[in-house]
C-alpha cells in the first residue's frame, strides 16, 4: 500500500510557479520583434520545494506567434528518503534535472492590457538519479528524456512596468518508461509576476 501511495503521489504531482520574468523586445521591423525573457520558478516534487531557473530567446511575429529556444535547470536537487525493506536500510534518492527546448506561443488575443496565448515546449533533458544507502552511493545514472509541455496562459499588465499572469497545462515525457513517466508527468498550475524593463529603457 505504501508503494501504491508513492506512485499515486508521483502521478498527481503538480507544480505552482511564481514567475519573475524580466522581458524586453527590440523591434527589428514592422512585423518581427526580438524577444528575450528570464524566469525564476518555485515548485515542488513530492512535497519538496525546488527552484527552477530558465530563459527563452526568440522572435515574435506581429501579434500572432512567438518562437525560439529555451532552457531550464532545477537549482536545488530533490531528496526523497524511504526505508528499503530488501536491504533493511534507509535509502536516499537524489534527483537533478535540466532540459533545453524549442517553444512556440500561439497568441490568441492581445491588447494594451491583456494577452491570452497557448504555448508548447518540446525539449531534451538529462535528469540524474543518485541512490545512496547508509551514505554510500550505490547508483548514479543519467537518463535521456524528451519533454513535451503544453499550457494556456493569460497575462495582464497592471501598469506599464509590471503585470501578473496565470495558466494551467500539463507536462509529459515522450519516453515510454513508466518509472520516468510517474516521476515527471504532471499537471502544471502557473502564477506569475511579470516585470517589463523596456518601460525603463524608454525613459533613458
Amino acid at each position: 500500500m505504501r508503494y501504491f501511495h508513492e506512485s499515486i503521489s508521483s502521478l498527481i504531482y503538480c507544480r505552482v510557479f511564481i514567475f519573475l520574468m524580466p522581458s524586453f523586445s527590440q523591434e527589428t521591423s514592422n512585423k518581427w520583434k526580438f524577444a528575450f525573457q528570464l524566469d525564476n520558478r518555485f515548485s515542488s516534487i513530492r512535497g519538496k520545494e525546488v527552484t527552477v531557473f530558465g530563459g527563452k530567446v526568440g522572435v515574435q511575429y506581429r501579434k500572432l506567434t512567438r518562437f525560439g529556444l529555451g532552457g531550464s535547470i532545477v537549482m536545488n536537487p530533490v531528496y526523497i528518503e524511504y526505508f528499503n525493506r530488501k536491504v533493511n536500510a534507509q535509502e536516499t534518492n537524489k534527483i537533478s534535472f535540466w532540459y533545453v527546448s524549442i517553444f512556440n506561443d500561439w497568441i490568441l488575443y492581445k491588447n494594451k492590457k491583456w494577452e491570452c496565448f497557448a504555448t508548447e515546449q518540446v525539449g531534451f533533458g538529462r535528469p540524474n538519479f543518485t541512490k545512496e544507502i547508509n551514505n554510500d552511493v550505490v547508483s548514479d545514472v543519467d537518463v535521456a528524456v524528451y519533454v513535451n509541455e503544453i499550457s494556456g496562459q493569460v497575462n495582464y499588465k497592471i501598469v506599464p512596468w509590471i503585470g501578473v499572469g496565470a495558466g494551467i497545462g500539463h507536462r509529459n515525457l515522450l519516453n515510454k518508461k513508466s518509472v520516468l513517466n510517474t516521476t515527471f508527468d504532471a499537471p502544471i498550475y502557473i502564477a506569475k509576476i511579470i516585470l517589463y524593463p523596456d518601460f525603463f529603457f524608454k525613459k533613458l
